[in-house]
């Protein structure tokens, strides 16, 4: 069980690697897959000025035009 235990500890590591590769090859135009950091309050202020739905939460990005 440790053995386990070690290894799902070290994924997040390696992820984290994998995302600071990411944001240094991309030279600063990063697109962060979760809120950016100081930006919770406005971001919570448009999803609480949208009226309620029942949707699941991915759909409005799975459902964006392609661009």
């Amino acid at each position: 069980m440790a053995a386990i235990n070690r290894q799902l500890a070290h994924y997040p590591y390696h992820i984290g690697q994998i995302v600071m590769l990411g944001k240094m090859l991309t030279n600063g135009s990063w697109n962060s897959l979760s809120i950016p950091k100081g930006q919770s309050q406005a971001y919570n202020n448009g999803k609480f000025a949208q009226p309620q739905q029942e949707i699941h939460f991915t759909d409005e990005f799975l459902n964006q035009p392609k661009s």
